[in-house]
């Protein structure tokens, strides 16, 4: 009597269903993180915790670690002991803290050379830039208005790019001659690129024709896209 031989029924019908359920939850979770802001801060201290309990090596001293929260509220009170507080505004976003300085404030028309006036500002915000526990790295954004620079401010400045990175570059020199740790400071020059009130979404998005000439389509708005930015990172 010949013997039948079974057939291959295959998979299960169900799971094909199951396949396409952990599929979707492996991309949502996926489009989650992609989403999410790594703080490296954070990370940082769990590494060097991790680091401690397996070496059993204890830190000399551990120096709590600050928040933006903290930054900020340190920055508000040196703003408000150089009453400062016409020329330069706090914000937060998720790019970090900024302080925001009106460039008339800090460098005359066509100039990267820093106004005395703004001496004692930055010198009050130096500290904060160099304690412990500020793992925060800082940018310093230099920005223009969209005139283009002429006469013999061209020779030196061809063009807005070079103008605005030549006054982020003071800045961050003016801080390492104070003391502040070259390797936390970035000079970064955006030229007319990124007008006054642009929020860090539009930026990473990136900024049109038409959104530089709305942002510089009076002498008022102009005057204030010529501003210094200094940004303790949230990331970055």
């Amino acid at each position: 009597m010949a013997i039948k031989k079974r057939e291959d029924e295959g998979l299960p019908e169900y799971f094909a269903t199951f396949a396409d359920m952990m599929t979707l939850l492996m991309t949502f979770f996926v489009l989650l993180f992609s989403m999410s802001t790594l703080d490296p801060v954070k990370i940082a201290d769990m590494a060097a915790s991790m680091q401690e309990n397996l070496t059993g090596t204890a830190r000399a001293e551990r120096v709590p670690i600050k928040t933006q929260s903290e930054i900020r509220r340190e920055v508000l009170e040196a703003i408000e002991q150089t009453r400062m507080q016409d020329v330069a505004e706090v914000t937060h976003s998720p790019k970090g803290t900024s302080i925001t300085i009106d460039s008339r404030f800090a460098f005359d028309v066509g100039e990267a050379e820093l106004k005395p006036a703004i001496y004692p500002f930055l010198d009050s915000i130096i500290p904060i830039m160099m304690d412990q526990g500020n793992k925060f790295p800082i940018a310093v954004e230099g920005h223009t208005d969209n005139l283009p620079t002429v006469g013999e401010i061209a020779l030196r400045y061809p063009t807005n790019w070079e103008l605005s990175a030549a006054r982020a570059a003071r800045v961050v020199r003016y801080c390492i001659e104070r003391g502040v740790p070259g390797g936390k400071l970035r000079a970064v020059g955006f030229a007319d690129r990124v007008p006054a009130g642009t929020s860090w979404q539009q930026t990473r998005m990136g900024v049109t024709e038409e959104m530089v000439r709305a942002g510089n389509s009076t002498a008022e708005l102009q005057a204030t896209n010529r501003r210094v930015e200094i940004t303790f990172l949230q990331v970055g």
